[in-house]
């Protein structure tokens, strides 16, 4: 692909509506976790939300990479990845409403209790039917120098909302289940259609004969690892080592989490400019590191400095989270994102479905146990990082 002399380097409005999207994504899985134990414990099921979550994220190993795959071929037929979106979106609205639906009704029929299950599974697939189609329209909004830039747009949209939950639990859960899902369904759905106002299907690249790379096996498989020790990585450190290191300070967990999560959205925008200031590949290799690092002292030293390394943890941790699909998006030419996409999140989904297998409660594993893994997570990604120009040589030819 070459850049188009007419089009400027990032797209902003189609950014924009892109990451409302992602604001939308996050806010009906938010919704979701917070409501669908409650849910199934009604309906005599206690405890089998971890198992659906396994479930779920095994499907995802093998929709997310076809349905990214779908909508290149899309691309390519149609010019456009939209109607494939388009359709996941409509159905997982669908299905979200008809859980509250089939929760509220369905209550005094026993013998049907054992479809809500079902119905769980068949919202998170149609979730995972457009994730990667939707995400792939990032590669068309910014030249590749740019993506980390833009990256943070949707991670601090998508921040912004996740960032409520160890806040506001109490006062969602009250709204009830129709209500609160319904208002899920219909912000997902306008995100959708200002999405679509925008006009989805520009692109910064004009396609042209010379783009049609050949994708490499080797780089998919490179994109499975590291998807792989970036789930692994970040559900060790947002999930179990700050969460236990702030109560272990004595801290108030809900309202640390909140300001440390309202922080890693923020600090995804400087993290995003800086990444493309000194290259996206060293602010990553940085990141990770200076993580790795952190996480030691983290560990050991009293609550009254506490503070200052989790800021410094915060700023390091966004530059991999900016990085990361960005370096994805480079190791698959540009008519195949969808399928490069597809696969990581593919692979991100193997690590949760694994992680969610073995680690029945989140929150439970040991401090030193949590910060030796994720600093072995990160430091693995910086060693396949450091081979990724070995394989970007071989994608730079026709």
């Amino acid at each position: 692909m070459s850049k188009s002399n007419s089009q400027p380097s990032i797209l902003w409005f189609q950014l924009i509506g892109l990451s409302l999207v992602q604001g939308a994504i996050t806010l009906t899985w938010l919704l979701y976790r917070l409501y669908v134990p409650q849910l199934l414990t009604t309906f005599g099921f206690p405890g089998l939300f971890t198992t659906i979550l396994v479930i779920e994220n095994a499907l995802g190993v093998i929709i997310e990479p076809l349905a990214g795959n779908f909508s290149d071929r899309q691309r390519q037929w149609m010019g456009t990845r939209f109607p494939f979106i388009s359709l996941g979106v409509i159905l997982a609205s669908g299905l979200f409403i008809a859980i509250p639906t089939f929760f509220i009704f369905g209550q005094s029929l026993n013998s049907l209790h054992g479809i809500l299950p079902i119905l769980l599974i068949l919202w998170a697939v149609a979730m995972a039917l457009f994730r990667s189609p939707v995400t792939a329209l990032l590669g068309q909004y910014a030249i590749e120098t740019k993506l980390p830039q833009a990256m943070s747009i949707l991670i601090f949209i998508g921040g912004i909302v996740g960032a409520i939950r160890p806040i506001s639990s109490e006062f969602i859960l009250s709204f009830g289940s129709g209500i609160t899902f319904t208002i899920g369904s219909l912000v997902l759905l306008g995100s959708v259609g200002i999405l679509r106002y925008f006009n989805p299907d520009l692109s910064v690249l004009t396609i042209t004969e010379k783009s049609q790379q050949k994708v490499y096996f080797k780089n998919l498989v490179f994109i499975v690892i590291l998807g792989f020790f970036v789930a692994l990585g970040t559900r060790l450190i947002l999930g179990e080592f700050i969460p236990n290191i702030i109560q272990i300070s004595g801290e108030n967990v809900k309202w640390m989490m909140f300001i440390g999560l309202i922080l890693l959205a923020f600090a995804s925008i400087p993290a995003g400019l800086i990444a493309v200031k000194i290259g996206n590949t060293k602010a990553t290799l940085i990141g990770l590191i200076a993580t790795s690092i952190l996480l030691i002292p983290l560990s050991f030293f009293s609550h009254s400095i506490l503070f200052l390394f989790l800021l410094f943890l915060i700023a390091s941790y966004s530059l991999v989270a900016n990085g990361i699909i960005p370096i994805a998006f480079s190791l698959v030419p540009p008519h195949k994102a969808g399928l490069g996409i597809g696969v990581y999140f593919g692979s991100f989904s193997l690590a949760m479905s694994g992680y969610d297998f073995i680690v029945k409660q989140p929150g439970t594993v040991n401090l030193f146990v949590s910060s030796g893994l994720g600093i072995i997570a990160f430091l693995m990604i910086a060693i396949l990082i450091n081979f990724i120009p070995k394989l970007t040589t071989s994608t730079s030819t026709s």
